[in-house]
């Protein structure tokens, strides 16, 4: 068992960040901090936080190390398997749904939600690079639910902000079987999810959209790290069932964006979430029954890398880090 003293040394990794020309030493106070998870993962199933660890700690191109909770001690309880409980207390079909506890210590994060133009986009950016990048691995499944708590941010010791896709209590490798469909929070999933029978399949899509509606969220809700008080277009969003979420996200994408006004400190930011909105919106527009396949990449590139590179283009002030080389 790892002596927990020895949190405090422990160093970041040398891989860099996606996107970052020098390796952002943790600051004193993120050395201190640390976080822990408790969860029941099957017994023949290894942590996914531990399978993503491994993930990270091979990455040569820094696009998921440093972007992922970084664990300073682990520990599976052996004695605590749901089958030995279940027959303890004498209940039938004892065997079913084998599961173990895992406890995690992770180093403390902040939210996302925290930070505003440059340092928001950029560690939101840090953040979808590592998705895919896992997803791509097929390592994930899917992370049934992306929203601002989800995604998480430390402070280097130069002053920057990295991104880390945090909770994975809701996600489930490719090779487990999956049935939650529509796990999630109804204000950041994909509208096709929003029906009375869901879908029979989590695509990387429905990700890439969560990612854009949390953009789009952070950008009219938070001013300078501060949720504003009720009364926006958007408080709905949180007060509605699945079908109900999915008519005010249409109205709100082809008609309740155009005179919205975003907070003062997100004003670059929802310039860039209104041309990947845009995107979304034409993907929508097309009856879902005549819509061509979308393969990952495709998705990727032109929902949101190649908006990247289109706000760029127009002199909207994009920071550096974004770049994709």
């Amino acid at each position: 068992m790892t002596n927990l003293n020895t949190i405090a040394g422990a160093t970041a990794p040398k891989t860099l960040p996606y996107g970052v020309n020098s390796r952002p030493e943790l600051t004193e106070s993120t050395q201190l901090a640390v976080g822990s998870a408790a969860v029941w993962p099957e017994e023949s199933e290894p942590a996914i936080s531990q399978k993503i660890c491994e993930i990270a700690k091979n990455d040569k191109e820094g696009k998921v190390n440093h972007h992922v909770p970084e664990m300073v001690w682990f520990h599976k309880f052996e004695d605590t398997s749901t089958v030995d409980i279940r027959k303890t207390l004498g209940l039938q079909d004892a065997e079913r749904g084998r599961r173990i506890l895992h406890i995690t210590i992770f180093r403390k994060l902040d939210p996302i939600t925290d930070l505003s133009e440059d340092e928001f986009l950029g560690a939101w950016w840090h953040i979808v690079v590592c998705h895919y990048a896992l997803w791509d691995k097929k390592v994930l499944n899917h992370h049934h639910d992306i929203n601002p708590s989800n995604l998480m941010v430390y402070k280097a010791s130069d002053g920057r902000f990295i991104g880390v896709l945090n909770d994975f209590d809701l996600s489930s490798t490719r090779d487990s079987p999956s049935g939650q469909e529509r796990t999630g929070t109804i204000a950041f999933m994909a509208i096709e999810l929003l029906s009375k029978e869901g879908t029979d399949k989590h695509l990387y899509r429905h990700n890439a959209e969560s990612f854009i509606w949390v953009l789009t969220w952070v950008c009219l809700r938070y001013q300078k790290g501060r949720l504003l008080n009720k009364g926006t277009q958007l408080d709905v969003w949180l007060q509605v069932d699945a079908i109900e979420g999915r008519k005010e996200k249409y109205d709100f994408l082809y008609w309740g964006r155009n005179d919205i006004e975003p907070s003062p400190s997100h004003l670059k930011n929802w310039d860039f979430a209104q041309f990947c909105l845009d995107t979304l919106g034409s993907h929508y527009a097309v009856r879902s029954n005549l819509r061509l396949p979308l393969e990952d990449h495709i998705v990727f590139e032109t929902w949101l890398e190649n908006q990247i590179h289109h706000s760029k283009r127009l002199g909207l002030g994009i920071p550096h880090m974004l770049s994709i080389t």
